[in-house]
């Protein structure tokens, strides 16, 4: 009875750190992470990461022009296209920053196929939005711009907040920069850095 206490214990817990886990990581990296030790304390490490920022360009103004509920409608139209991209090649999402997506691969485990994966994730974000624009002028709809930047380097991994909330992010200068890429792209274009494409 107690092994079986035990047991029912540890599949509950397992089953509540992969829900949680699956709002950033893939599916199967969910599944990995919750069955390891210490899951829930995955603390902090040096790791070299791919790092992903996809900005929309003219937000703002576009936003103004909009109701509300229809461009919460557009937004969650566009994020879940490119959620998908980068779930699909295997990456981890690490926040949303107001219209950007910020996406890492890397941590908390990584292979020698990140960048490349980084790389196909950025270039489905730029066919999926044309689908999705293609669409949108269809219902009559505003279309959207956007620009990436990818970086590749070593940057911090781990769980960064206060005691009240956590959250697993990478930061560091190789994130910085990609940001930077990322604000320095025009609408349609995808910049790298000189590391991300030497690690292609």
């Amino acid at each position: 009875a107690i092994e079986n206490s035990q047991y029912a214990e540890r599949i509950r817990r397992e089953a509540l750190a992969r829900s949680n886990f699956e709002r950033y990581f893939t599916p199967q990296l969910a599944q990995r992470i919750a069955s390891s030790e210490g899951a829930t304390r995955l603390g902090g490490d040096k790791r070299e990461v791919a790092v992903l920022f996809s900005d929309i360009r003219g937000f703002t103004a576009l936003s103004e022009t909009m109701p509300p509920s229809d461009m919460a409608t557009l937004l969650t139209d566009y994020f879940t296209e490119m959620v998908d991209c980068v779930f699909r090649n295997e990456g981890t999402l690490d926040k949303f920053i107001g219209d950007a997506v910020m996406a890492q691969w890397g941590a908390p485990i990584g292979s020698s196929e990140d960048p490349d994966k980084a790389m196909q994730a950025a270039i489905e974000m730029m066919q999926e939005l044309e689908k999705l624009n293609k669409k949108w002028r269809d219902e009559g709809r505003p279309e959207l711009e956007i620009g990436i930047g990818l970086n590749f380097g070593e940057a911090f991994a781990g769980n960064i907040g206060s005691e009240r909330r956590l959250e697993y992010t990478v930061i560091g200068d190789t994130v910085n920069t990609a940001s930077r890429l990322c604000s320095a792209a025009g609408p349609g274009e995808i910049l790298i850095s000189g590391e991300m494409r030497r690690a292609l």
